[in-house]
């Protein structure tokens, strides 16, 4: 059995400070790295709390990807395998994601995903710039349809929000979950250097 990696708070706030430089944790600006991670902290604690129902430390054993899904209005990350099931409305999910992403740039309105049975076919449409978009995501089991993050994508470049893919620091990515963010060139440039990240722009 792999034992999971101890990592010092050291480095973890090395990596928050990182991420700061790199615009991450803007409502947190005030704060040093040591705040932040306090904050991130208590965060944790309330949230794993809930899902146990009583007290829970699931301490701040953290790889910078993990910091970063702190501030969702800088990374979407996102298992491909999302239980996309009838009801499940993961499409509607994952646009409303893409929403907070462009930092408010992308406004879909009446967001509608409908399952004609529970294989499919599958319409997904939504409003923006009183513009209608809508299409149909191949069903594939519970896995999403890359045809979401494409269309997002485009409507979130129109707006000429940056989005760009990391592939972590060994250029392989996270296995069946992706991890895009909202970058500019320079606040990439800050995560190749401090983190070692790897990126994919198109």
């Amino acid at each position: 059995m792999n034992k999971e990696r101890e990592i010092p708070k050291e480095e973890v706030l090395k990596s928050i400070e990182a991420l700061k430089k790199a615009g991450f944790f803007k409502n947190y600006n005030n704060l040093s790295a040591e705040k932040t991670f306090d904050t991130i902290y208590e965060l944790r604690k309330k949230e794993y709390s809930e899902i146990f129902e009583s007290d829970y430390d699931p301490k701040m054993n953290l790889e910078p990807i993990e910091i970063a899904e702190y501030d969702k209005s800088k990374l979407l990350f996102l298992d491909l395998e999302a239980d996309v099931f009838n009801g499940n409305e993961v499409y509607k999910f994952v646009i409303n994601r893409f929403s907070e992403l462009s930092d408010g740039k992308f406004k879909p309105t009446e967001l509608k995903e409908v399952w004609e049975s529970n294989s499919g076919p599958i319409k997904v449409s939504f409003v923006s710039d009183n513009q209608l978009t809508e299409f149909e995501p191949e069903y594939n089991n519970d896995w999403l349809h890359e045809s979401v993050f494409n269309i997002c994508r485009k409507k979130i470049a129109d707006k000429n929000v940056r989005l760009v893919y990391c592939l972590d620091n060994d250029g392989y990515g996270y296995g069946q979950a992706i991890a895009i963010m909202r970058l500019t060139e320079f606040e990439q440039k800050v995560l190749e250097t401090e983190l070692n990240w790897k990126f994919e722009t198109e």
